[in-house]
């Protein structure tokens, strides 16, 4: 039986070892974090991701304890309606649209893992490109040889690092505050407000709670003057609507994650037996919401084309292929979401109030299609 390693223990690592179990094989996976989680925010799956976890088989699993997300509403700071999308419009023949906390989907994804060897508290140190695999050093004084490694380590990729040192995660010009809470203000649908700059977005993850998602424009040297504590009510003062009442009215306990929002754009995933998959090849902005459906369809393509190849040489060259398109098409959407935002905000609202729905088919209708 071939040995494929598995680095990283987040949605693309237990995503990617489910698809190779539903193919009959028993990784390997290694995840230098405790077997536990910390902290918590939401997470929206578009239609397309949808799909992909019914291929996965845990479809049903995820749709019972998530929201449904029927439409998406654009409002501008004032919370006056700029566009509303109804979602079935795009994803009907593909997949439902969902929302429910990251660590529930992480939880399910581990749950249904059944044959892959789960080692926790364990980091990869080195790995040496060999002919026919990859010999690779531990944290614990190990070293093993593998048929196949698979990076899926997220955004701070070790794997990356060690075989693409040059390939970094770079700044798009923004940072996010995010956090769940109680729905308070009755939100029912994916709700975005868009100000100067600034964007503040809440969807419902369960029948009580809610996602809240804020972001600002931010030249990366004064990123350090912001932080997990910064007032998100004084940030956000000069906006009114539904969603600003969720800020004012979250308990001061609440956990809010804060970061700088990268990408990583690479014109290689593969290097010898080794490849990239999810963040650690491809994250990008969250305008696309795509990061969690693109690391569930790389899972499922890599799984299908190590089962369907010769050899592992041939089934990470069909896997790169077939992912390519795809992967450029977000990236690229993401870029042109993110630029229409910093557009004057007159000229943003007339865009979206004009054009809404027919923007929102252009980027999305190609990800209904089949992977």
């Amino acid at each position: 039986m071939m040995r494929i390693l598995i680095v990283g223990g987040g949605i693309a690592g237990f995503a990617v070892a489910k698809a190779l179990e539903l193919k009959g094989y028993q990784p390997e996976l290694v995840e230098r974090r405790p077997d536990q989680a910390s902290g918590d925010s939401g997470l929206f799956l578009p239609g397309n991701a949808g799909r992909a976890l019914d291929q996965l088989g845990l479809l049903k699993r995820v749709a019972e304890v998530a929201a449904f997300i029927p439409t998406q509403r654009i409002l501008d700071h004032l919370g006056r309606p700029l566009s509303v999308t109804r979602t079935p419009d795009v994803w009907a023949d593909c997949g439902p649209c969902l929302s429910l906390p990251r660590v529930t989907v992480h939880g399910i994804l581990r749950q249904a893992l059944q044959r892959t060897h789960l080692h926790f508290g364990v980091a990869v140190e080195g790995i040496q490109v060999l002919p026919k695999g990859s010999e690779v050093s531990f944290s614990d004084g190990s070293t093993s040889t593998y048929d196949i490694v698979i990076g899926a380590d997220g955004i701070a990729s070790t794997v990356r690092g060690l075989l693409f040192p040059t390939a970094k995660p770079q700044y798009v010009g923004n940072v996010s505050w995010r956090f769940i809470t109680r729905n308070t203000s009755a939100i029912d649908s994916w709700t975005a407000m868009l100000g100067k700059g600034k964007t503040l977005l809440a969807i419902p993850v369960s029948a009580q709670d809610v996602y809240v998602y804020g972001d600002m424009a931010l030249a990366e040297k004064d990123v350090p003057k912001m932080n997990a504590q910064t007032s998100l009510t004084v940030l956000f003062r000069d906006f009114t609507g539904p969603v600003v009442p969720l800020i004012a009215n979250k308990p001061e306990d609440t956990y809010v994650h804060f970061g700088k929002i990268e990408h990583v754009v690479m014109d290689e995933w593969v290097k010898g037996r080794v490849v990239l998959i999810g963040d650690a090849a491809h994250a990008s902005s969250p305008s696309m919401a795509q990061n969690a459906g693109m690391a569930f369809e790389d899972a499922l393509v890599l799984a299908d084309a190590i089962a369907c190849a010769s050899h592992p040489d041939a089934a990470l060259a069909t896997y790169a292929a077939r992912r390519r398109n795809r992967i450029d098409w977000v990236q690229k959407q993401c870029v042109a979401r993110d630029k229409m935002r910093t557009l004057p905000g007159p000229v943003r609202n007339v865009i979206l109030k004009v054009l809404g729905n027919k923007l929102y088919a252009r980027s999305y209708a190609p990800l209904a299609a089949p992977v």
